[in-house]
């Protein structure tokens, strides 16, 4: 009778014991994109008004300018796209998280790479004025050495090095140091210690999962050697049948997986009907995330309002759209978090011109964005 009623619960312990986390925030989250990395289509000006090409990352926009011109332009950019005010805004309208994607170069540039140096004291400004404004702060390690994709994002358009021994050894360097640089602000609440990475699931994608799972390993051994203890951040690589007991409990704790969630890039999410996205997303990827139980706690770290075919009746289509993606991602509704799905982050908090497809201040400014997050919209 024991082992039987023994072999019944052990399922439910195995269960509690996967979800320990020293926090239970439900996160509303919103990513401080193309500021201390680079992407032109957030901010096309800083391209165009130095003779920049478009769409060759940090790297090129460096190495186009050079290193005096470079540094001119760039901590002109990183005193002014992101300000105290654009923090209020964001608190005062039920905002409780910040992601922010760094680049590697923010604490090591070394010889031949055109990266410029003094990101790193307006970055710990922001870590300043969220906490006070009782806002939390996700690092987010958007470019690493070498590039996890090839992409603008990750500083440098062009080959996936990144997989190369050398630059994953750097990748745990430079982790730890970010970490052990801003664990004095209690703004702090996690680290994520790589974006999208280019895996074999992927076109064109070269990063095998073991590969992958060994850095994980050796990135959470480096942030919390130098004693951060909040939440840790890997993402999915694109595929959510790989992570199944991986860095469970009790060996690690606090652990979230990043899935992002887009509409407007192929697949079947992107659907034709404006308005059948909406459907989507409640009837397919609110219980797909609701289902991921045999494994760490989830996060939407990325998601935005794009589609292919925005509704006629925009303001209408986009305010009930915004609102399903909040709630099936676990950040609304009248029990939010309740599940495996944690929240959300919205890209972007904003970009030069557009609407609340992508730009969250010009949909606040429109009423389409909520204030407040007691809404169920699924």
């Amino acid at each position: 009778m024991f082992l039987k009623g023994f072999c019944i619960l052990l399922p439910l312990v195995f269960t509690i014991l996967l979800h320990v986390h020293t926090t239970t925030a439900v996160y509303r989250g919103m990513n401080i994109g193309g500021w201390l990395v680079l992407e032109y289509w957030i901010r096309p000006s800083l391209f165009n008004d130095n003779g920049v090409t478009s769409n060759v990352g940090e790297w090129g926009f460096c190495e186009q300018l050079g290193s005096n011109k470079a540094s001119q332009v760039l901590n002109s950019h990183w005193d002014s796209w992101v300000s105290y005010s654009d923090l209020q805004q964001l608190a005062s309208n039920g905002i409780t998280h910040l992601r922010i994607p760094v680049g590697y170069w923010i604490v090591d540039i070394q010889p031949g790479e055109p990266f410029v140096t003094g990101g790193m004291y307006y970055l710990k400004r922001l870590m300043g004025w969220a906490q006070q404004l009782n806002l939390g702060v996700i690092v987010d390690l958007h470019g690493a050495p070498g590039s996890q994709n090839g992409h603008d994002n990750s500083g440098r358009v062009g080959p996936i090095n990144w997989p190369q021994q050398q630059n994953i050894d750097r990748s745990v360097f430079v982790i730890g140091n970010i970490t052990q640089q801003l664990i004095g602000f209690t703004s702090l609440k996690g680290i994520e210690v790589l974006n999208e990475p280019w895996t074999i699931v992927m076109s064109g994608g070269t990063i095998t999962f073991d590969t992958l799972k060994t850095y994980y390993l050796r990135a959470y051994n480096a942030v919390r050697g130098v004693g951060f203890t909040g939440d840790i951040w890997i993402p999915d690589g694109w595929d959510n049948n790989q992570w199944n007991g991986f860095m469970a409990p009790p060996n690690y704790y606090s652990v979230y997986i990043d899935v992002h969630l887009y509409h407007c890039f192929g697949g079947p999410r992107d659907q034709n009907d404006a308005y059948a996205n909406i459907q989507y997303t409640c009837s397919q990827d609110q219980p797909m995330l609701q289902s991921l139980t045999s494994r760490d706690w989830s996060v939407v770290g990325e998601f935005s309002n794009c589609v292919s075919n925005p509704a006629s009746d925009f303001n209408s289509w986009v305010t009930a759209f915004d609102k399903a993606q909040w709630s099936a991602y676990g950040a609304a509704g009248p029990n939010p978090g309740s599940g495996p799905a944690k929240g959300a982050f919205f890209w972007n908090f904003k970009i030069e011109g557009g609407n609340a497809l992508w730009n969250y201040q010009a949909g606040l400014n429109a009423g389409t964005m909520p204030s407040n997050f007691d809404f169920s919209g699924c």
